[in-house]
């Protein structure tokens, strides 16, 4: 498969799983918008999402903050969007990430599919990824820290 048909089967895919939780998707009328994906929830609040399609390497998936185009490097402009749905092929799912969450002085997000063996340093935080759009993208840090909200997938 080649990067835009990746492309597009996690776009089909976040879009399926959205409609499934009751969230209507607009699509942007051109290819060269940092937007993929417009979702509107029941009471109208809009969320402007980037999807990426990622595989797993060595238990982790790995999303650069930046895209490319015609063979350059571009920054992720994050004042454009809202956050990343990422489908992960492996486990079918479809991982959101709120841009609030993502240290930008970093070049990517790197999370893990399961709970790692080792454990954490004192400087670290056990964070949750959550596959559920409104217990995952709608909560607050602190919501996603504590391990609150549903259908959670260990980073």
């Amino acid at each position: 498969m080649n990067v835009n048909e990746k492309g597009q089967i996690g776009l089909i895919e976040t879009i399926r799983d959205l409609t499934k939780k009751g969230y209507e998707c607009f699509l942007p009328m051109h290819d060269y918008s940092p937007i993929d994906l417009i979702v509107t929830d029941t009471n109208f609040n809009t969320y402007k999402i980037q999807v990426k399609y990622r595989t797993e390497f060595r238990n982790h998936i790995e999303v650069g903050l930046h895209s490319v185009v015609n063979g350059k490097r571009i920054p992720v402009d994050l004042l454009a969007i809202d956050g990343w749905a990422i489908y992960c092929p492996e486990v079918d799912t479809v991982v959101y990430i709120n841009k609030k969450e993502v240290d930008t002085t970093k070049r990517s997000l790197t999370f893990r599919l399961t709970e790692g063996s080792n454990t954490l340093g004192k400087n670290q935080q056990k964070r949750k990824l959550y596959s559920d759009f409104t217990n995952g993208w709608l909560s607050s840090v602190d919501d996603i820290a504590s391990g609150q909200g549903g259908n959670a997938v260990d980073c």
